[in-house]
């Protein structure tokens, strides 16, 4: 009996100490796992131009040395621009190459987009202008429907006027702060503006000529025309608001909207759109129109390296966008673009296609047979190139 409950008492010891170290253990994972995390969060709001290194991700130095693209300045920024002579800070050389670009945005992927807070267009747009400013070369973006460069306009929102959103994490100092922007000096971004109607294109000179002036901007590009892929043509007839001073009545009283954002080389579509008002308010102008690749190599742009692409076209984003990827051979396609979906949506649902996919659900599919990741932003679409496999060797 005695040996019974001598058995039954080391028995039980042994389930407490074996208990014991199971807690022990688990609370060690549970550390660890912690720890992780917070590992995890610390990488994710790190300035990316500190874990982005020349030797440890995807790239040597030799190989970005070798990748360096030179930008022909004296073409791209004639001196002849109001905007280009209004200081002295002409863009870097060293434009940035498509593959450093493509490394840069899988690895900012990988540690922004699992976080949907910090995976958005103007993070990635802040983090590439702080690499190329920390490696002195030069960013390049295209905008396509610029209006006025300012209004409701992601580039400004992420270049110039950030509203107090930062997602570049700089030490004190790197950073200068300008109204409410964090780059007191935008020599390092070379913007091109694209945009059709005549009162938008003035409005967007007068204001990078603004950024030039306060923020250091040494050069951008604006083009009068519109994006088509018609070959036949190199003039298209382009239906817009009449703005003129002495537009009639009728016509200066319908909203801002209205005047300046229903430009469309699709002068049908105006016609019912503005029904009665198309005769008295709606101008058909001849307008400079070619495909995406034509018109910047027409300005010395040189396409193939593009680091962001933003389309706001009113619904016509997907016609553009599938003129584009059959147009560009895969290594020379933007690493991101972003582009308006709402009215595409609108208009599939007012005026669906005949005998075609909708024009989202299209765009959608090109886009991914292309290699992009598509993030929805509300009424933009975000699109990354991670999938890239013709992976150029440098």
């Amino acid at each position: 009996m005695s040996r019974g409950s001598s058995t039954s008492r080391g028995t039980n010891g042994g389930k407490v100490i074996i208990t014991s170290r199971c807690i022990i253990i688990c609370a060690i994972f549970i550390l660890l796992f912690a720890s992780g995390l917070l590992v995890l969060q610390n990488l994710a709001s790190h300035n990316l131009s500190e874990i982005i290194r020349d030797d440890c991700v995807y790239m040597s130095k030799k190989s970005i040395e070798s990748a360096i693209v030179s930008l022909n300045t004296d073409k791209i920024c004639p001196g002849s621009s109001a905007i280009n002579k209004a200081n002295n800070n002409t863009p870097p050389p060293a434009l940035m190459h498509v593959d450093q670009l493509l490394n840069i945005v899988k690895y900012w992927h990988e540690i922004n987009c699992p976080q949907k807070d910090t995976c958005q267009f103007a993070s990635i747009g802040q983090h590439l202008l702080h690499i190329a400013m920390k490696r002195n070369q030069t960013l390049l973006t295209v905008q396509v429907g610029a209006m006025d460069g300012r209004s409701n306009d992601p580039m400004y929102e992420m270049f110039v006027e950030t509203g107090g959103k930062n997602y570049v994490q700089a030490r004190k100092g790197e950073i200068g702060t300008r109204r409410n922007s964090h780059f007191s000096d935008l020599r390092n971004w070379l913007p091109v503006m694209i945009e059709p109607v005549p009162q938008n294109y003035n409005d967007a000179k007068a204001t990078y000529l603004g950024i030039a002036n306060d923020g250091g901007l040494g050069c951008a590009v604006p083009i009068h025309a519109a994006v088509s892929y018609d070959s036949t043509k190199t003039a298209c007839p382009f239906c817009r608001f009449n703005t003129a001073d002495d537009a009639p009545d009728r016509c200066k009283k319908q909203p801002d909207w209205m005047k300046l954002q229903i430009g469309t080389l699709d002068c049908e579509h105006s016609k019912r759109f503005f029904a009665d008002d198309f005769d008295l308010c709606i101008l058909q102008d001849p307008l400079p129109c070619s495909s995406l690749m034509n018109l910047l190599s027409g300005n010395f742009v040189p396409s193939e390296h593009i680091a962001m692409l933003q389309i706001d076209i009113e619904g016509y984003e997907y016609i553009l966008l599938d003129g584009m990827l059959k147009e560009m051979p895969d290594s020379s396609l933007p690493p991101v673009i972003h582009f308006e979906h709402k009215v595409m949506i609108d208009q599939d649902e007012k005026h669906p296609l005949v005998n075609r996919t909708s024009r989202i659900d299209h765009t959608k599919g090109l886009l991914s047979s292309r290699g992009y990741y598509l993030y929805d932003e509300g009424e933009d679409y975000l699109a990354l190139r991670l999938d890239v496999h013709y992976r150029r060797s440098l």
